[in-house]
């Protein structure tokens, strides 16, 4: 049968809504010939007929360029669904990345597969077109199969490919790992964006390592390189490696970690979808190693992640095209030695389905099944030799079939058509549906045979169907950092008074690279809380007084800074792992109002040499509270007679009646020469500070409203007198 060369689209039915949905891949638009079709069930490979009015088992069709009623499809027991012919190109795509998007190796495979459904009707003269083939290992754009059966093992058909030159990696994916404190404002999208953008044009040969695909002298250079580059770390005294990456995505990352000290670090990972199609079932599973614990997502721009025991799995449906997408969590980690820890490795699956081969895809398909066609030829009963005529095209199989053209010619002038349908009147008919066109009079005394022209295919769902993978190595955490903290001798001061506070600030180098700058700053200051001046400041470098210039110190506006720079060439050398650093200097209270908070800030920064990222570390600063001290007291004592005559308790009673605590009160009574004294509620110090035996006791301190009783005993002896013991201090 001869094939009419015309495009070939599947109509709709006048009942027919325009689907907004692709069925080959599940897109929008992803295929003309998905209109009016939409899959039912995928593991059973089927489809169903779109249309409006489900009701009724006949879907009228029409004439689409004169609207006029041109058949109508019969469905069997209204029966929508129909099995199609199957072609798949699928791909596995393996991707080793290192932790800056640099390809370490692609492993691709590739397979062609035509595929029969239908496990009791078979396909012949399948005809397969191709394109885009150029960057495979293909042979020919055109693809000729003579039959595929209904068993297993004769109803497919596979052809393996590879990719001849070397490809893109179409899914970028990249972590980001940053130790700062202001982590979540430095890894934003947009800047991430940029940094992960330039990682799109790299590519790699199918299967190949890094390092094999080298050339020998690019071999030397690099082992050359790797030697330089022991040499300098060895001559640094196992210095602070680079705390980000070698690309402009430098500031984006950071390293140092310090040792004694809950290290929150966050990690930022980010993807882009480089497919000319949406992906989906992305699953992005980081490995978080035993060292690092309490892991919480923070953000994520598109779809969910949770924890799920030592993992971060991140599931996003479906991710589209030119898309960034970025999920943020965080960690704690604590480590008490300089040993380096492995931030973990990443692991990502997802299902695209569009080529990684440029553009590879399906042009055309063109299979027969079983079918079955008639003209049903009635003589009128009133009108002999008046005949009603109809042609009937059925569709006996399990598939949908698209009848793309239907002619019927008159038997006596070929000019004459009875019956013409082309591909945009195409109606699709389902398993066991059939095609009715409408009547037409022919007269004729003679039976009527009819010449007739029809052309039909087995509907074909196109699939391009990638299962990739791509693994991200990980990154070392280098020790390199400081820990310290900072306190006040006091943290209240007075209203109204000048009085001065003195501020300790400690720093540990913790890590294992000696650190040649080191800074602090303090902010925040104000006229009622001023900063030192130079030679106020006492500097302990491992407990030994040191010499600071006063070019160290500087203040600009409300900020205080000591800057220790170019230590090596300094008489102190390098600050070593394990030193220490204590600068002590007054901060100047300056007649503070009532309720006025001193709220300051205080940062470590350092750095390593060579230089590396730079370091901080943010101590947690008390808060200076001026109050409003006014003392208010009550001091009492009474004495009472108690036993035998010469014996008495005395009860001293002491109550804050003012609104501030006090601190360090002291509270006296004298004792009489002619008594003895004993049985204390509160052990006094015993003095002579007023010429007798004086009971001494000091209160700490003393709450607002707060009274405490302090009591001891008396006996008199020898010639005492009671109205002595009345007497107090």
């Amino acid at each position: 049968m001869a094939r009419k060369k015309k495009e070939r689209e599947p109509s709709r039915s006048k009942a027919q809504p325009k689907p907004s949905y692709g069925w080959a891949a599940e897109e929008a638009a992803e295929e003309k010939l998905a209109e009016g079709l939409k899959r039912s069930d995928l593991d059973k490979g089927k489809v169903i007929l779109v249309d409006r009015d489900i009701s009724t088992p006949v879907i009228e069709t029409y004439d689409a360029n004169t609207g006029e009623l041109e058949g109508s499809i019969l469905l069997k027991d209204r029966n929508r669904e129909g099995v199609t012919g199957l072609v798949k190109i699928i791909e596995n795509v393996d991707v080793e990345l290192d932790h800056d998007s640099n390809i370490e190796s692609i492993n691709f495979k590739g397979k062609l597969s035509v595929e029969n459904q239908s496990k009791k009707d078979r396909l012949w003269d399948i005809d397969l077109s191709l394109k885009n083939i150029d960057s495979t290992s293909l042979k020919s754009n055109d693809i000729k199969i003579r039959e595929l059966g209904t068993d297993k093992g004769t109803n497919v058909y596979t052809e393996d490919f590879v990719i001849k030159e070397e490809i893109k990696n179409l899914l970028l994916v990249q972590e980001y790992v940053n130790t700062l404190p202001e982590a979540d404002n430095v890894l934003n999208l947009r800047d991430i964006e940029t940094n992960l953008l330039k990682a799109k044009d790299k590519t790699s040969k199918a299967g190949a390592k890094v390092k094999e695909r080298m050339a020998p002298v690019e071999e030397e250079e690099e082992e050359e390189e790797e030697e330089e580059e022991e040499e300098e770390e060895d001559e640094a005294d196992e210095t602070l490696e680079d705390g980000g990456t070698a690309s402009d995505g430098y500031s984006l990352q950071a390293f140092g970690i310090s040792i004694d000290k809950e290290n929150t670090v966050t990690f930022a990972i980010a993807m882009r979808n480089l497919f000319a199609k949406a992906i989906k079932n992305v699953k992005v599973v980081k490995n978080i190693p035993g060292d690092f614990s309490n892991p919480i997502v923070r953000d994520t721009t598109e779809g969910r992640a949770e924890v799920e025991g030592n993992k971060v799995v991140w599931n996003i449906e479906k991710l589209m095209p030119e898309t960034t997408v970025l999920m943020k969590f965080t960690c704690s980690i604590l480590v008490t030695d300089i040993t380096k820890r492995k931030t973990g490795t990443i692991d990502v699956t997802y299902e695209a389905s569009s080529s990684f081969a440029e553009g590879l895809d399906i042009d055309k398909y063109d299979a027969y099944t079983r079918n079955k066609f008639y003209v049903d030829t009635v003589e009128r009963d009133e009108e002999p030799g008046v005949w009603d005529c109809k042609l009937v095209f059925e569709n006996p199989s399990e598939f949908i079939i698209q009848l793309f053209n239907a002619d019927v010619y008159s038997p006596e002038d070929e000019s004459v058509k009875y019956v013409d349908i082309d591909p945009s009147d195409v109606p699709l008919l389902p398993a066991g549906a059939q095609w009715h066109s409408k009547k037409w009079k022919f007269e004729s005394e003679e039976y009527p045979a009819f010449r007739k022209k029809l052309e039909f295919r087995v509907m074909p769902d196109f699939q391009t169907i990638v299962i990739g993978t791509a693994s991200i190595a990980d990154i070392i955490l280098e020790i390199a950092s400081i820990a310290g903290d900072m306190f006040y001798d006091i943290e209240q001061v007075p209203t109204y008074k000048e009085k001065d506070v003195l501020a300790t600030l400690k720093m540990i180098n913790n890590g294992s690279a000696p650190l040649n700058e080191i800074s602090v700053v303090q902010q925040y200051f104000n006229d009622e809380y001023r900063p030192p001046k130079a030679d106020e400041i006492k500097v302990l470098w491992d407990r030994k007084e040191i010499e600071l210039d006063s070019g160290s110190v500087n203040v600009e506006g409300n900020v205080f800074k000591i800057s220790l720079k170019d230590l090596r060439n300094s008489s102190n050398g390098l600050f070593m792992p394990e030193s220490s650093l204590e600068f002590q200097y007054p901060i100047h209270c300056i007649n503070p109002a009532q309720d006025s908070k001193f709220e300051s800030e205080i940062t470590y920064f350092t750095n390593t040499f060579p230089v590396s990222q730079e370091l901080e570390f943010k101590p947690e600063v008390p808060v200076l509270e001026a109050l409003h001290l006014r003392r208010r007291f009550r001091i009492g004592k009474e004495v009472l007679p108690i036993g035998d005559l010469g014996n008495y308790e005395i009860i001293l009673t002491l109550e804050n009646i003012g609104t501030a605590p006090l601190q360090k009160l002291v509270l006296m009574d004298k004792v009489p020469d002619s008594f003895e004294y004993s049985d204390y509620s509160m052990k006094p110090e015993i003095t002579d500070e007023v010429g007798q035996d004086t009971l001494k006791w000091t209160i700490d301190k003393l709450m607002a409203e707060e009274k405490i009783e302090i009591t001891y005993k008396i006996s008199g002896t020898g010639a005492y007198s009671p109205s002595d013991a009345q007497l107090g201090l």
